[in-house]
């Protein structure tokens, strides 16, 4: 079997490579969101829930060199993050960060300094009737997508389309809640992880199952689709859960299921050849 493109998955016990034949530890930490530039691996850097209770504000975006298979690094780009700060990437000169615990996303100039927040939901507590637990970025075009996971609130998660000031312009209901992951395919069409019914599910209602677990983390190239999928469990044991990194052609056909010795967060193709890229090469 071909081993296919490269892949690197962030997860709370470290990052991977992966592809359909194998997978490799390659650095050390408990990890969210993971992007990719150039050679360059930026990824959302935290602690587990039960260290952050003594210091919130642990988070860091770090961005590692991936040379000859391996990792150099980290550098510290930002610190002083929320620790439950979520997907991360390049869009339109800026960088971005779903900062989900304040239901803001921040931007970043290329000189890593701050801008203004840009304030999506009123803060509130976690969870609650009024917490969305804003979890993931697409930037394309003139166009800012974000996912409302929406559990807490009892409701169906929802895409919510903004432009670059983000003012809202419209909002997609999704038929299930708790859902991750937005990528743009070429015909227009939304495709996201539909987390909680094991599947991956497209905006105009076609749904794809992948297995009976959690559906988190989506890359989608060319000629393949890489999908995460763990168990799903209380906060203090996801450290310790293993997961899957399933592969399908682009007709949704299971081509190979790889496991991981670890939970996926997130999953980018290295090559940035990644239609869940901001800025796909």
């Amino acid at each position: 079997m071909s081993q296919g493109p490269d892949y690197i998955m962030a997860s709370r016990q470290g990052l991977y490579v992966v592809n359909r034949a194998g997978w490799r530890r390659v650095g050390d930490g408990h990890f969210f969101g993971v992007t990719v530039k150039g050679s360059g691996i930026y990824c959302f850097k935290t602690v587990p829930n039960e260290e952050a209770e003594a210091e919130k504000n642990c988070g860091s975006i770090v961005r590692y060199e991936y040379r000859g298979g391996e990792l150099i690094g980290p550098d510290v780009l930002v610190s002083g993050l929320e620790h439950n700060c979520h997907q991360i990437d390049f869009f339109d000169g800026a960088f971005f960060v779903v900062d989900a615990r304040n239901q803001r996303v921040l931007e970043f100039d290329a000189q890593w300094r701050a801008a203004k927040p840009h304030q999506i939901l009123p803060p509130t507590n976690e969870p609650g009737p009024c917490y969305a637990h804003i979890n993931s970025f697409l930037g394309l075009g003139d166009c800012i997508y974000l996912m409302f996971h929406n559990a807490s609130r009892g409701l169906p998660s929802e895409i919510v389309e903004f432009d670059r000031d983000f003012r809202e312009r419209r909002r997609t209901a999704l038929p299930s809640t708790g859902c991750h992951d937005i990528v743009r395919l070429e015909d227009g069409g939304l495709l996201y992880c539909e987390s909680y019914k094991g599947s991956i599910a497209r905006d105009d209602g076609a749904s794809f199952k992948i297995d009976e677990l959690y559906t988190r983390g989506l890359a989608v190239g060319d000629d393949e689709i890489a999908v995460g999928s763990s168990s799903f469990d209380v906060r203090v044991r996801r450290v310790l859960l293993p997961g899957f990194v399933t592969f399908l052609d682009r007709g949704y056909r299971r081509i190979a299921r790889l496991y991981v010795p670890a939970a996926p967060t997130q999953i980018r193709r290295l090559d940035g050849a990644d239609l869940s890229l901001s800025r796909p090469r």
